[in-house]
């Protein structure tokens, strides 16, 4: 079976990890829709009631996305050798909520969600969905929604169609998810490959 790196498997998931079967394919963008939000709005929670938890997360850089993919290659790696059993998961839900490194997000999307961030896009919300383990989650799939410029539109639909993630309009925001939570992790893989080209030229 093949695996990307960290042991996410590519053809079949595990015990422990479950694939949304209904997905929505789409990978198409309508620009004129794109917000923006920065300075103190950004900072500010009140301007995010579907998010009470929501904490300021951008700038982001290239050493963090490093650090956060460093963090899952470790984790998805005690996961693969404990078969994914729900006590190994919870063993790393725990772990990432007492981490000093945003432990506000869920094992899952840490990367993708640091990713983001480090191309400079305005994270607001995200979510693993109920797809590792059987713990409740709020979303129906793996998820982020964030603020996007037209200049990083390129480099997100490199990146989805580079990890097999889908990507929409989210009102003036834009949203990234999966059917798989392991593909967020690819996501972020892309996006540091393509964050460092950009920033060569």
């Amino acid at each position: 079976m093949a695996q990307d790196e960290g042991g996410e498997s590519r053809m079949k998931a595990p015990a422990g990890i479950s694939v949304i079967s209904n997905i929505i394919s789409s990978r198409k963008l309508d620009l004129r829709q794109l917000g923006w939000i920065s300075g103190k709005r950004a900072y500010t929670r009140s301007n995010f009631p579907a998010n009470f938890e929501y904490v300021d997360l951008r700038g982001f850089s290239l050493a963090d996305l490093e650090r956060a993919l460093d963090e899952e290659h470790r984790a998805y790696a005690l996961l693969e050798a404990a078969g994914f059993a729900q006590r190994s998961i919870d063993e790393i839900d725990r772990q990432r909520a007492a981490s000093p490194f945003i432990p506000i997000l869920d094992f899952g999307v840490v990367s993708a969600v640091v990713a983001i961030s480090a191309l400079g896009c305005v994270p607001v919300t995200s979510c693993r969905g109920p797809t590792l383990g059987s713990r409740r989650h709020q979303q129906p799939a793996p998820m982020i929604v964030f603020y996007a410029r037209r200049t990083h539109i390129a480099a997100l639909l490199e990146a989805v169609e580079r990890a097999d993630c889908q990507i929409v309009n989210n009102g003036a925001k834009v949203e990234i998810y999966a059917d798989d939570v392991r593909k967020m992790r690819r996501f972020a893989l892309a996006m540091r490959e393509i964050i460092a080209n950009l920033r060569q030229t």
